[in-house]
């Protein structure tokens, strides 16, 4: 058995001394003859070996001894010539070689198969990415675009270049912590990777989007398609209308537009209880992947206050208006809405009370409500702006004159929304200013007053006169759309139940609608 191996050996070195030969160099005739020799000695050192520590108890050669001579001969040697070769200019795979192969050499095989698969991985391993390079960065607070794009390796120039370039579509210093900058790196003719692309997502459906372009950067919006939907949802109200619609799944600018409408019939602080209902229909504007953009209008709507149902529907009147009409044709708009803010607590009433800063009983003219600072505060009627200004005690003060009798009262804001001026015109439900603590207040609130006749008087007393009623054919035509709306949101909410803000064991189980 070593004479077998011996004798291949020999055959592998005669082999190196014939290639070496056809190539054409005398270094590879020095190589193997060394490599030649070695093995020789090193098997004649092997065969003094006691018969113990070559064979096995089975009189089999131990493999370490097998194993070794044949690593060396498949990966040291090819390499060895493959070196050499290289430095002495040659190509091993040139048609001169190809010519000495003989078609059973055990060489050439190797040379084929595990020479270049050795020296393909190594090339591989060493070499420079060849391919484009996607580089993506988290905005943490504080963080600049500039900033990011010097970490991920953009040139000054570039980076100015860009910034310069998305200004008309975006603002970099709107950039919030918690955003992705995407950057694209692609490889240029000096074999170094240059800026190509930056993407950075806004919403759900728009990315800004910032283009290599000849010598400079192209800026864009990429928008994805929306689609209208309709959604319908109704809900049980436990402990807050906000927190049982979320409950339900129902959008919490739906529910604000909810308010806005139903503020001329309801005073949300007052009128709403425990058990009370809501049902929604609205609309829904989404991408196919069913990412909200944004909603849309209320399209029917009903409130059920201590089992008294107020349904609204949203209709579109023939000289272009749309407004809501209550199941008769008759709008819900009045002439001031009940409650001039969203959300807020009301903290003090019309009448007599001990006054909070002056320390004696003073007659209260007016409703407060108490909110944060920086919440919306609504005009509560259609009118002209007759005071914008600071007035003392009432700090930042807003007077609205609605007709020739009525007028209401805005004060303590923190500002005015832009566009609040003594003269201009408002619309029922603008915003004109926020909630602040300015003048005589001990916190944020909004002390809101309705004047007759120039007189203070309780909001809550005044019998303000309905919207306007269709008639004839509108009425006809919106009877005929109020039945429509009745079917389809019967049609979308079918077998549904209300949703609960914790659970009640009596009602599990049961359709409480």
């Amino acid at each position: 058995m070593i004479s077998n191996v011996l004798e291949k050996a020999m055959n592998v070195a005669d082999t190196l001394l014939l290639k070496g030969s056809a190539i054409g160099f005398n270094p590879l005739k020095k190589i193997a003859g060394r490599f030649y020799k070695g093995i020789a000695i090193g098997l004649v050192k092997v065969l003094s070996l006691k018969e113990r520590y070559f064979y096995t108890k089975n009189g089999k050669m131990r493999l370490r001894y097998l194993v070794l001579p044949v690593l060396v001969i498949l990966f040291g040697v090819p390499l060895m010539i493959a070196g050499v070769a290289r430095l002495n200019g040659v190509d091993l795979s040139s048609p001169g070689i190809e010519s000495v192969n003989q078609p059973d050499s055990s060489l050439a095989a190797m040379l084929d198969g595990s020479l270049y698969g050795q020296l393909s991985l190594v090339s591989a391993m060493t070499r420079p990415a060849s391919g484009p390079t996607d580089k993506t960065f988290t905005v943490e607070p504080g963080d600049a675009l500039g900033t990011i794009m010097e970490k991920a390796g953009v040139g000054a120039k570039d980076a100015h270049e860009v910034v310069a370039s998305m200004k008309k579509e975006f603002d970099p210093r709107s950039l919030k912590a918690g955003q992705s900058v995407h950057m694209l790196f692609k490889p240029a003719d000096d074999g170094d990777l240059h800026f190509a692309k930056m993407k950075i997502p806004l919403t759900p459906i728009k990315t800004l989007v910032v283009a290599r372009a000849g010598d400079g950067f192209v800026a864009s919006m990429d928008e994805k398609e929306v689609r209208r939907v309709v959604r319908a949802e109704r809900a049980r109200i436990e402990v807050s209308l906000y927190g049982s619609a979320a409950k339900a799944g129902i959008p919490s600018s739906v529910i604000a537009n909810a308010i806005r409408v139903y503020s001329w019939n309801v005073d949300f602080q007052r009128d709403i209880r425990q058990g009370d209902t809501i049902e929604i229909m609205y609309e829904s504007f989404e991408t196919p992947e069913g990412h909200v953009a944004e909603t849309g209008n209320i399209l029917y709507a009903n409130l059920t206050l201590n089992g008294k149902s107020i349904p609204l529907y949203r209709f579109d009147m023939a000289d272009g208006r749309s407004e809501y009409f209550g199941p008769d044709g008759i709008s819900i708009k009045r002439t001031l809405m009940k409650t001039p803010i969203d959300g807020a607590r009301m903290s003090s009433g019309f009448g007599m009370r001990h006054h909070p800063i002056l320390g004696y009983n003073k007659m209260h003219k007016g409703q407060d409500f108490a909110a944060p600072t920086g919440t919306p505060i609504y005009a509560a009627g259609d009118g002209i702006i007759e005071k914008a200004g600071w007035v003392n005690g009432y700090g930042k003060y807003v007077r609205i004159r609605h007709n020739s009798t009525l007028k209401t009262a805005y004060a303590h804001m923190s500002k005015f929304n832009k566009g609040t001026k003594t003269g201009s015109r408002v619309r029922q439900g603008e915003i004109i200013g926020y909630v602040g603590t300015t003048g005589r207040s001990t916190g944020p609130h909004l002390h809101y007053e309705v004047l007759v006749k120039g007189s203070q008087v309780n909001p809550r007393s005044v019998n303000l006169p309905t919207g306007e009623e269709l008639t004839g054919s509108e009425l006809k035509k919106f009877k005929t759309f109020a039945r429509s709306i009745d079917q389809e949101y019967a049609s979308l909410t079918e077998g549904r139940k209300f949703a609960f803000n914790f659970d009640h064991e009596e009602q599990k189980g049961k359709d409480v609608n």
